[in-house]
């Protein structure tokens, strides 16, 4: 199993649009692909120097996106889901025995993605599909892991205390909120914390599986 990172400067993306347009960051939590070729993305934008009115409104401009629900939200930033309806990394993003964990917009138009693949031609194939539709792409950083190592040690530390506080229980022995407080993050860190730690777990398990 490899983790790689990735920096992609693509010929069109809605996320470094708004981006540049408004200079923000914008964190691309997860992904999932519709029935009908649409993507639904929870999304953060990070509102220094610009509103959350400025933020909907281009999400309503562009051409490729749709309204964005908001589901948290501070004097710091934005959360919630938007549906896209073209994204030319998305379908690249598709292929079998690779899972993104996360992405981010950065400087100069260019997205950095932190993913896992089963092995070394699932992610050649990845960076063979991105250059043929016209990206550049940079691998900065790839390292073999293994079940001692596929956590950081962030993750490990929240998943840690939530099970020893009965997070993961029925009835729970600890509600979001207070574990978040008990660990001194926010909701939106731990929410987030503990759905790339799990989905990591998870699609490791059974990516291995696949594998035989």
């Amino acid at each position: 199993m490899l983790e790689a990172t990735l920096q992609v400067k693509p010929l069109e993306s809605w996320a470094i649009d708004i981006s540049k347009k408004l200079s923000v960051p914008i964190r691309i939590v997860e992904s999932a692909m519709g029935k009908d070729g649409t993507i639904s993305s929870l999304v953060e934008f990070r509102l220094a120097g610009t509103s959350k009115e400025a933020v909907l409104e281009e999400i309503a401009r562009h051409p490729d996106t749709r309204e964005l629900v908001i589901s948290e939200e501070s004097d710091e930033a934005i959360m919630g889901n938007i549906t896209i309806d073209k994204w030319m990394m998305g379908k690249a993003l598709q292929r079998t025995n690779l899972y993104v964990i996360w992405a981010r917009t950065l400087e100069q138009g260019t997205v950095e993605w932190r993913l896992l693949a089963t092995d070394e031609k699932v992610l050649r194939g990845l960076v063979r599909d991105l250059k043929a539709a016209g990206a550049k792409v940079s691998l900065k950083k790839k390292r073999q892991i293994n079940d001692f190592n596929l956590l950081t040690k962030r993750q490990e530390s929240v998943l840690d205390k939530a099970l020893e506080m009965g997070y993961f229980d029925y009835p729970r022995g600890v509600t979001g909120r207070e574990l978040a407080k008990r660990l001194g993050i926010s909701q939106s860190t731990l929410y987030e914390t503990l759905q790339n730690a799990q989905r990591k777990l998870v699609e490791t398990y059974l990516l291995r599986k696949r594998m035989g």
